[in-house]
């Protein structure tokens, strides 16, 4: 309730001073109609205040000193209020078509996960008055607030593909261009624009996200050797924070057994299959290596051709099993990956990858409660992107026994992704 008070909190303050003047009204000789017309003229009175009707009505008077100290407080805020809106709705509806004649600025292209992140790092690394564009549709964006109060962002609330935003937003004459969404078409319509631009500085550097990595070798062979992309990096979220994952804490942290492992995917979205991509990829992985996936709602025959061609292409022979299509909270499912796990006689490695952080949580933590053996003395990474990710790592190790809290590896993404994002794009 008190979040959606927040969020409206013009609307509810003029209903607030509309029933504060109404019954203050009421209570006053200011009123002059008997009746139920008396009712209408204090509520006419009260919706006068907000456009400084005050002055035809007169000042308050004629009632108890309550009533009349509670119209005096009505007769300023009814007018402020009534300016505050109409500032908004003229830098909303006017000021924001006039673009500002910047220049080595830093222009974002929507402030999604990535965005937030990148825009966090912009402020961190540039000098305090460096000025930023961030073009972004959503108004209701979890960065809104911040951004109207910004006095170095220009928030361009428009479609950043259009050729005419771009030009709005300067990009030509832009020091840096960080275009972050998940949308790889979009992403690669707005490159080809930006860089085609004529009067585009020569130094401009443009960083854009690829999801797919089928387009990450298109790219390669079709657009890298063009000098008119020179200035160009492409960067991938999940890449990155999946590399840090598999890199720096399961091979740097002695998470292996020199003898073999059998490594589970629970979730096979985009995050999944980065995590998937790097483990069948790694010339260290050995045949003595198994690489299981389990998910829901899977086209299995084409996820299956997809797991063949790794199998096929595995550097040093990991053997890959075809893909387990099922609710992963299924008992049914938990015996199953307890099964794969107990025939490989393998140190088992869980990684749980979906974009849920409290469904990855609770699967972990009745994994370790109530699931097979297997999974008691499997290690289970869990994915969250909350900024709080620590904290619940301290709170879970005095939830559960010591020997299973110890198991459970709470990878903080949002951390990790950010500290990704420092080395490939601002290093």
């Amino acid at each position: 309730m008190i979040r959606i008070i927040w969020k409206y909190w013009k609307y509810s303050l003029f209903i607030l001073i509309v029933l504060v003047a109404w019954t203050s009204f009421l209570k006053t000789t200011m009123v002059t109609e008997s009746g139920v017309s008396r009712y209408f003229e204090a509520l006419y009175y009260s919706l006068t205040l907000f456009i400084i009707g005050g002055l035809d009505i007169g000042l308050p008077g004629g009632g108890p000193m309550t009533a009349i100290a509670l119209l005096w407080i009505c007769y300023f805020l009814a007018p402020v209020l009534t300016l505050g809106v109409v500032y908004q709705v003229i830098q909303d509806k006017v000021l924001s078509h006039f673009s500002p004649r910047w220049r080595n600025h830093s222009v974002v292209c929507g402030l999604g996960r990535n965005g937030r992140l990148i825009y966090d790092l912009i402020k961190e690394h540039e000098k305090r008055d460096h000025r930023i564009v961030v073009i972004e549709r959503d108004p209701n964006n979890s960065r809104s607030i911040f951004l109207r109060k910004s006095k170095t962002t220009w928030w361009l609330r428009d479609d950043f593909s259009q050729l005419s935003v771009l030009r709005r937003a300067s990009v030509q004459h832009a020091k840096r261009v960080y275009i972050t969404t998940n949308l790889d078409i979009t992403n690669l319509n707005t490159l080809v624009s930006i860089q085609g631009m004529s009067d585009r500085r020569k130094d401009l550097k443009t960083f854009f996200h690829l999801g797919n990595l089928g387009l990450h070798d298109l790219w390669k062979q079709s657009f890298l050797n063009d000098p008119l992309y020179a200035g160009v990096r492409i960067f991938n979220g999940y890449q990155v924070v999946t590399r840090r994952l598999y890199r720096r804490w399961v091979l740097q942290r002695n998470y292996l057994d020199p003898n073999g492992n059998i490594f589970i995917i629970l979730g096979y979205g985009r995050f999944g299959q980065m995590l998937f991509y790097h483990l069948s990829s790694d010339k260290e992985r050995k045949s003595h290596d198994d690489i299981v996936v389990v998910a829901s709602h899977m086209n299995i025959d084409l996820k299956r051709r997809k797991f063949q061609w790794a199998q096929e292409h595995a550097v040093m022979g990991c053997f890959i099993h075809n893909p387990v299509e099922g609710d992963i909270h299924s008992s049914d499912i938990w015996e199953l990956v307890a099964g794969k796990i107990r025939d490989s006689r393998k140190n088992a490695i869980l990684f749980l990858c979906r974009d849920g952080d409290m469904e990855n949580l609770e699967l972990a933590v009745n994994m370790k409660l109530g699931g097979p053996e297997e999974l008691h003395k499997a290690t289970i990474f869990c994915r969250l992107y909350s900024h709080t990710a620590n904290e619940i790592n301290d709170i879970l190790e005095k939830s559960i026994t010591p020997d299973q809290s110890r198991d459970v590896v709470i990878f903080p993404m949002q951390e990790e992704l950010k500290e990704a994002f420092h080395e490939e794009l601002f290093d």
